[in-house]
């Protein structure tokens, strides 16, 4: 019986976490290098669509050709400590609310520390960075679309 009610409350948990992301996913803008102002992002909240607070907006970060690649996420990785990462502007939704990223607090944990934006001009960095959101970057895109 403990068997069956633990396996219900799972499916029931399942479903709710399902329709609150359908729901929210209605009221979500993905932010991309045509949003016309940015700056009205920082300081946002961001959440993942679990619900979990994964920190705030404290900047973006603009890739050498001058598109928006990444938003620069202020985590609270403990109750003492805050962390810095950069985040794939690709995986970020925004209301006028809050934001959410598609991304566990797992991702959000063990993606590296931002340490300055030359870091993310090094091509191996961002692409690190982009990988370990599961998502593919915007130049590797941009090069299989002139290609076809």
């Amino acid at each position: 019986m403990k068997k069956m009610t633990a396996g219900t409350m799972l499916v029931l948990t399942i479903i709710f976490v399902y329709a609150v992301a359908k729901s929210m996913e209605d009221h979500l803008t993905p932010v991309s290098e045509g949003t016309s102002n940015v700056s009205t992002l920082v300081g946002k909240t961001v959440k993942n669509f679990q619900g979990d607070d994964l920190g705030t907006i404290s900047e973006f970060v603009k890739g050498p050709e001058g598109r928006i690649a990444f938003a620069i996420l202020n985590y609270r990785a403990t109750d003492n400590a805050r962390k810095i990462i950069a985040v794939p502007i690709g995986v970020l939704f925004c209301s006028e609310q809050n934001c959410v990223i598609n991304a566990s607090r797992e991702t959000v944990r063990t993606t590296p520390t931002f340490v300055s934006k030359d870091d993310l001009a090094r091509t191996r960095t961002a692409l690190d960075i982009y990988l370990s959101f599961g998502v593919q970057p915007y130049w590797s895109e941009e090069a299989t679309r002139s290609k076809k």
